[in-house]
């Protein structure tokens, strides 16, 4: 089955967030259209850009992850860094502060 378009994320960064959060669940994914919004105002297009999953047979599971994500459901729990002892909610596997990963 071909691409599917899963999300349409309000800038650049959110499309990254949720693809990589879908990556890291085993679905991979990829941003489309992230150039076009800095020409927001100026283009007559549709300039958000949107995440797409490689394989159509993806788009299911992918819109699950994508609502509970949203929602604020997290995928384990909150851990503090091994390096620099910052509190990190349990989606997180790299600490925002440092970089170390969650098992450094």
């Amino acid at each position: 089955m071909s691409p599917r378009k899963v999300y349409i994320a309000s800038d650049p960064v959110n499309a990254e967030i949720v693809k990589d959060h879908l990556g890291s669940h085993g679905i991979a994914a990829q941003v489309r259209g992230r150039f076009l919004w800095g020409g927001m105002g100026e283009l007559p297009a549709d300039v958000y850009p949107t995440v797409w999953v490689d394989r159509g047979e993806d788009y299911d599971a992918a819109r699950r992850l994508i609502a509970a994500f949203e929602a604020g459901e997290t995928d384990g729990e909150p851990w503090r860094c091994p390096r620099c002892r910052e509190d990190l909610p349990g989606q997180f596997d790299v600490c925002w502060r440092c970089g170390a990963g969650r098992r450094t």
